[in-house]
């Protein structure tokens, strides 16, 4: 009975995916008083929330979605981008839902993995049900990846070796479900070190040799930030997590093939399924129906758009877009999912052994003068050498009181506490 649930639910993702493909180009007609949303948006601000750190896949589609989205907007707001990191995208999505304005002036790009979290026990502050979807700008497929100097190199080695694997954000995380699951479903033999800022620190710790590798990072992702890493083959993929193969990995072991069973399988599937809502926007509930109807127009104007198609090709972001419609009744058909098919899931998501904290060696640059400032990183020299510190997450003060990224300024003099060149700063405090 189990089986045939699951199985049931892996078909109906499918041809829900199928459909969507047929479809892809089409933008949906809808009815609502444009001149009304045009007064309603003409000259205002629009608040776009990020679930992340000013680097990764979320945050480059917001903005590159982002350059194109406003003008498909009756009125053609300012589109303003607010990162938001914490827990995972959970802090994000619990303050867009709960304290937003809820008139069609805040609209935020969420963690795919929000849907699952109730479903997997976790304790959250929203219903994902009641967000409005606006659309997806990507159906993901996930990977895991090592370094060429891991001791497997393929996935049935990684099945008979230890690899010791990077993790950043909470046990809710892609980058710890997707090793977790693998271990549980494909008898993979992944020790977790978890604790990293973010996956470019996790990357940055595979090049250190401090771990092998990194589970839970979208294709996507990979190919705006690591290209180059993959062109030299300082890093390979081990697999693909996703419910069908795609094209650029041909030749790279998929997830679902390696299950250690038909109902390991069926897990593992439903598990995957969150991914078909990979780079979701969403308004929070009770957002107006014209302003909802508005933004899913606008979002798929912006989706067939050749400027932003371009721009996407050139970010190396890959666009496979579904409708707000489609993502909505996905995540009613999650939240629909048969309690015995949650309960397995969240039992393959847990690892009561093998899980390691990282000892994270911060280091001090003292005195040291900002020689170059960013949106989201400083330059500076320690012991002689030019550093750049990402601010992620990043405490920052300037005489003692609060500050922001903006309010850092070239030829000021901080003391840094940051993890390695190309990597997070910790704080800034400058005098």
């Amino acid at each position: 009975m189990r089986a045939a649930i699951l199985r049931y639910i892996f078909l109906s993702v499918v041809s829900l995916c199928l459909a969507t493909a047929a479809s892809a180009q089409q933008v949906t007609e809808r009815k609502f008083d444009a001149k009304a949303v045009e007064s309603f948006y003409k000259g205002k601000q629009v608040d776009v929330f990020i679930g992340s750190e000013a680097s990764g896949g979320y945050n480059a589609y917001a903005r590159i979605v982002g350059q194109h989205f406003a003008k498909h907007i009756p009125g053609n707001p300012v589109f303003v981008y607010r990162n938001m990191p914490g827990a995972s995208g959970l802090v994000m999505a619990s303050s867009l839902y709960n304290k937003a304005p809820r008139d069609g002036s805040a609209i935020g790009i969420v963690h795919n993995t929000i849907v699952i979290e109730p479903l997997l026990g976790r304790k959250v502050q929203y219903e994902a049900d009641k967000f409005q979807w606006i659309g997806s700008a990507n159906q993901l497929t996930s990977t895991c990846i090592v370094s060429d100097k891991a001791p497997a190199q393929t996935l049935k080695e990684a099945q008979q070796k230890e690899l010791l694997i990077g993790a950043s954000g909470a046990t809710s995380s892609s980058t710890f479900i997707v090793g977790a699951f693998l271990n549980t479903l494909a008898g993979t033999k992944f020790k977790i070190i978890r604790g990293y800022p973010s996956t470019q620190s996790v990357q940055l710790a595979m090049e250190r040799g401090e771990v092998d590798g990194l589970c839970g990072v979208g294709w996507d992702s990979l190919l705006a930030s690591s290209q180059a890493r993959l062109d030299d083959k300082s890093i390979r993929v081990l697999v693909q997590v996703n419910v069908e193969p795609i094209d650029d990995l041909k030749g790279v072991a998929s997830a679902v093939d390696y299950a250690i069973s038909p109902q390991a399988r069926e897990t593992m599937d439903f598990l995957i399924s969150r991914q078909y809502i990979g780079r979701p926007f969403v308004a929070p509930p009770n957002t107006p129906a014209d302003k909802v109807a508005a933004l899913r127009t606008a979002f798929e104007k912006t989706m067939t758009d050749p400027a932003f198609i371009a721009d996407a090709k050139k970010s190396q972001l890959e666009v496979n877009w579904i409708s707000g419609e489609k993502a909505q009744a996905h995540v009613a058909k999650m939240l629909a999912t048969p309690q015995a098919v949650q309960d397995a899931a969240n039992e393959a998501t847990q690892m009561k052994d093998g899980v390691i904290q990282a000892s994270l060696k911060w280091l001090t640059a003292k005195d040291a003068e900002l020689t170059g400032v960013k949106r989201s990183a400083v330059a500076f020299k320690h012991d002689g050498k030019v550093v750049n510190a990402n601010l992620e997450d990043t405490k920052i003060t300037v005489a003692g009181v609060e500050a922001k990224a903006e309010d850092l300024k070239a030829g000021q003099v901080c003391e840094i506490v940051y993890l390695g060149n190309n990597d997070v700063a910790q704080s800034v405090s400058c005098k």
